[in-house]
């Protein structure tokens, strides 16, 4: 749905709204509700395609230095123009009376339809698939993120935090007296070709997938016929931006060599053939996901 919009900021907008999310939960929010709040926002994304200028503001106004901060300040951009949706609060810390920070809510709207408030907790995430004895885990690039701890501290800490004394104080100064929790988690799942996957119930069996390989295995999984280019995280959520040049396969497997020499962390390959992008996946360290250096 995204990929035919030409500025790379609006290609990030309608995958925000429109990718298929990574959670088979009843906590998820309800992907078909967010296919049709997105077909209702696609002249408006047509007309930033052209005109970009008031997304473009709005994001550098906002803190979107971290992937994460970026991808809900989409939301609000989203949020504050829909037709369905009021924003009621974003980012809404909660304190002790001693004044300690006990987290932060996301997110609260108003759904005028459903004529109901909804806490969302808002997550975009990239997580590579390992199988090992017989177990899949989806550990995060950089072997420091676990997506079934991700979960379980969603569904057990953050959407209970308006259960707290403090949340229902926000509550009441909000004067809601009713609200609903809903988990919106965006991102993609990337999995080893030569491995066999057993999916877990919480995931989306729609999810966005790809590929993932350890470094040893490079030079026979990549085709001497492609072009190549590493993505920076802030290029993670829809097709990245086309690259002022390609590199070819000899001086890929040098670069991602060195760059993984250098540093732990995983790296995003953007494959191309004839210059149009067919797919992207992650190269590993050989001893990932252990990464002691």
């Amino acid at each position: 749905m995204h990929h035919n919009f030409k500025n790379k900021a609006v290609r990030d907008l309608a995958w925000a709204i429109s990718s298929v999310g990574l959670l088979n939960h009843s906590k998820a929010v309800d992907h078909h509700i967010l296919v049709k709040e997105y077909e209702k926002f696609i002249p408006q994304l047509n007309k930033l395609d052209k005109n970009p200028r008031a997304l473009i503001e709005f994001l550098d106004s906002k803190n979107t230095r971290r992937l994460g901060h970026y991808f809900e300040q989409l939301l609000f951009f989203w949020l504050e123009q829909s037709k369905r949706y009021t924003i009621i609060a974003s980012n809404l810390p909660l304190r002790s009376e001693k004044k300690e920070t006990l987290g932060e809510v996301d997110l609260i709207v108003y759904d005028t339809e459903l004529k109901l408030h909804q806490h969302w907790e808002l997550a975009v995430k990239f997580y590579l698939a390992h199988q090992r004895q017989g177990e899949t885990t989806y550990i995060g690039p950089n072997a420091n993120d676990y997506f079934h701890l991700k979960l379980d501290k969603l569904v057990k800490r953050q959407c209970k935090i308006l259960e707290t004394v403090e949340g229902e104080k926000i509550l009441n100064q909000l004067k809601i007296h009713e609200i609903e929790t809903k988990l919106f988690v965006k991102g993609c799942l990337y999995y080893h070709p030569e491995q066999n996957y057993i999916s877990k119930e919480f995931i989306h069996p729609e999810h966005s997938r790809s590929w993932w390989i350890y470094l040893n295995e490079a030079e026979a999984f990549l085709s001497d016929e492609n072009q190549y280019a590493l993505i920076h995280k802030n290029e993670w959520l829809s097709t990245p931006k086309q690259p002022h040049s390609l590199i070819r396969k000899a001086e890929c497997l040098d670069l991602i060599h060195h760059q993984l020499s250098e540093s732990p962390r995983s790296l995003q390959l953007a494959c191309y053939k004839d210059n149009v992008l067919i797919d992207q996946g992650f190269v590993t360290r050989d001893a990932w996901p252990k990464l002691i250096v």
